[in-house]
This record gives structure tokens, C-alpha cells and sequence, in this order.
């Protein structure tokens, strides 16, 4: 893909404490408000924090901090964090050519999950979601000013992963089609499979916490992460026709809970057509090259007045300097580019 490169003033980082959340606030110069600001958005799920013995433990987390510093996010929506939040920090103020982020804890829990990285200043950290659906390993945010004046609501989020997994039903159902056998998954059986964990989980996200925490505010939000199922509207029997779908269509829900109140699914937005641009974030790894259909698990979603989605993409491939291997993570990143007026 092709990176882009904004240059930013250097900031000036100050360290607050924050209900256990670590936060490295920054000051920024305000420019005219009338003046869109470009704004990179990375959702990635690292892979134990960069670290997994799959592709070489310690020794990967370097060039995880490479591939984050290639893409320079202005926003980096981290998942599986692990231990890994100084030196992504310190990378990307070292060599993003943006000057300074933060480095926000979200999960507060000695699984340090999700965490959030931003040049931009940290105006509000979120309290940690109530209820029973979710806690702060699944969703947490901050909300961020940027130099046009504008200010963003940033949301982390993992949802639960569930066994049967839909992604593994629906690419069991297309072996099946294939071989011209009956389907393993009634279209009932892998539409309820999200009925266990990622349906509920992010229903209480849309419909209780963040009216909660927004309390009103109309700022646009960014609510991105590893969702654990695929696009409802990709799989909708309306695209059975693409080639990797083998004629399958299911009527699912998760993430119609957030279409259905306003967001907007970025990479389907800058990439409308399902068959071309399936968009797979499960899994670059080789061991799962047995799978025949693309699991697009990992998103950014935007609402709000003024925000304009102007490119969206997804890496799965090593920086050429790193020569040929394995992926960093069993998981894809995506990238987003906004423009926020």
C-alpha cells in the first residue's frame, strides 16, 4: 500500500494519572477551525502483544513498532496490547514524524488489552463501561481535540470470541457447497452464533454505555477493534453472488447495531463492492490458508456530523526491509483515512 506522510508540530508530552489509566497528555497548536483535519485511523489486534512464539515472541516486537511507524496513524486503536504500550509509544514518537502520542490504558485488569495511542492531545478519559455485558477488556474510550478545534470520541473494542466460531460455520457451509453436500450450519444456526457474545455485548455498547459516557456530546465518534464475527451487510444474501461466497447468505446482526444508529462501516464505505474488496482480516497466518472464504473481523466505524471517509484499507504483508516470513499477527490491520471538517 501506498503510505502516506503528514508532517505535525512537535508537541509537548505531560503525564496525568487518571483512575489507573496511564495518559500522556500533549499540548498542540489550534489552527483555524474552518480547516478539515486529515486524520490516519489504525485498528490492529497485535497478537499477544507482538509477541507471539508463532511468529518469534520478543524478537517481532520491533518490527511491529516498523509496521506502525510505516503506516503513521494519527490514531491507533490497539487490541492484545500485552505489555507492549512503551515500546509502541516510544516508537511512534520517535519515528512517526508526528511528534508525540499518548499512550492510554484502557483495560485496567492485569490483561492489559486495549489500549489507545494518539498525537492527538487527551482531553477526557472515559470511566470504565457498567453493567454486565462488558467491561473495560471489551470497550473504553478518551476523546482527543484536534489543531482544527474539533474534538473526536475514541472507542476500543474487543468482542467476545465464540465456539462455534460463525467465521469457521459459514466457511464449513462453503466446503460443503463446493462439494455439492448438504451445509453442516442451518442459516439459523450461524446466524445465532453471535447471539451468545458479540450481538449482546455490542447492543450494550450502542444502546447503554455510550450514551452514558457521551452524556449528550455531539462530537463525532470513532469506535473501532477486533469485532469477532463478520459484516452483516457483506454476507447479506444480496452478495451470495461473489465468487467466495458460493452462493451463501445469512441474516445476521452485530454490526447492523451500529448501522442502525448512525455509523458508518469506513472500509465498506470507501470500498463498496463486496466482491472485489472482501477486505479479510482473518488471518494472514498460513495456517488458517485452508479457510476459502474472507472473514473480515476488524473495523472502524465513524458517526458524526463532518467526518468524511476518504481511503480505507486493510495489511496483511511484511515491510519489504524485513525481508520474506510470516505476517506480525494473526490478524490484518485497517487503516483509515478521515477527513474531519
Amino acid at each position: 500500500m501506498s503510505i502516506l506522510r503528514r508532517s505535525a508540530a512537535a508537541a509537548v508530552c505531560a503525564a496525568a494519572l487518571l483512575s489507573g489509566t496511564t495518559v500522556h497528555a500533549l499540548a498542540a497548536p489550534v489552527s483555524p477551525a474552518a480547516t478539515p483535519e486529515p486524520v490516519r485511523v489504525l485498528a490492529w489486534n497485535i497478537w499477544h502483544g507482538g509477541q507471539d512464539p508463532a511468529v518469534g515472541g520478543a524478537a517481532n516486537l520491533p518490527r511491529v513498532v516498523d509496521q506502525l511507524v510505516a503506516i503513521s496513524p494519527d490514531v491507533f486503536f490497539a487490541v492484545e496490547t500485552y505489555g507492549a504500550a512503551d515500546a509502541i509509544r516510544e516508537g511512534l514518537t520517535a519515528r512517526a514524524g508526528k511528534g508525540a502520542y499518548s499512550a492510554t490504558r484502557i483495560t485496567s485488569s492485569s490483561s492489559d488489552n486495549l489500549w489507545i495511542f494518539t498525537r492527538y492531545p487527551v482531553v477526557k478519559v472515559y470511566p470504565k463501561p457498567s453493567g454486565s455485558a462488558v467491561t473495560d477488556f471489551n470497550f473504553g474510550g478518551v476523546r482527543v481535540a484536534l489543531p482544527n478545534g474539533r474534538q473526536l470520541n475514541l472507542f476500543d473494542t474487543w468482542l467476545s470470541y465464540t465456539n462455534p466460531w460463525i467465521g469457521d460455520m459459514i466457511d464449513t457451509n462453503a466446503t460443503d457447497a463446493v462439494a455439492g453436500r448438504r451445509a453442516t450450519y442451518a442459516a439459523r444456526k450461524v446466524a445465532g452464533a453471535e447471539s451468545r457474545a458479540q450481538t449482546p455485548q455490542l447492543t450494550d455498547i450502542v444502546r447503554n454505555q455510550l450514551p452514558l459516557m457521551l452524556a449528550g456530546d455531539t462530537s463525532p465518534v470513532v469506535l473501532a477493534g477486533d469485532f469477532n464475527t463478520v459484516p452483516a451487510a457483506d454476507w447479506a444474501p444480496a452478495w451470495s453472488r461473489c465468487a467466495r461466497h458460493y452462493g451463501l447468505g445469512y441474516e445476521l446482526r452485530t454490526t447492523t447495531v451500529l448501522t442502525e444508529t448512525g455509523f458508518t462501516d469506513t472500509y465498506r464505505a470507501a470500498n463498496p463492492d463486496v466482491c472485489t474488496h472482501p477486505g479479510r482480516t482473518w488471518s494472514p497466518q498460513p495456517e488458517y490458508g485452508y479457510m476459502i472464504t474472507d472473514d473480515r473481523i476488524d473495523f472502524v466505524f465513524t458517526r458524526g456530523a463532518g467526518v468524511t471517509v476518504t481511503a480505507s484499507t486493510t495489511v496483511d504483508s511484511r515491510l519489504p526491509e524485513h525481508g520474506p516470513g510470516r505476517f506480525y499477527s494473526d490478524h490484518a490491520a485497517v487503516v483509515t483515512d478521515l477527513l474531519v471538517s
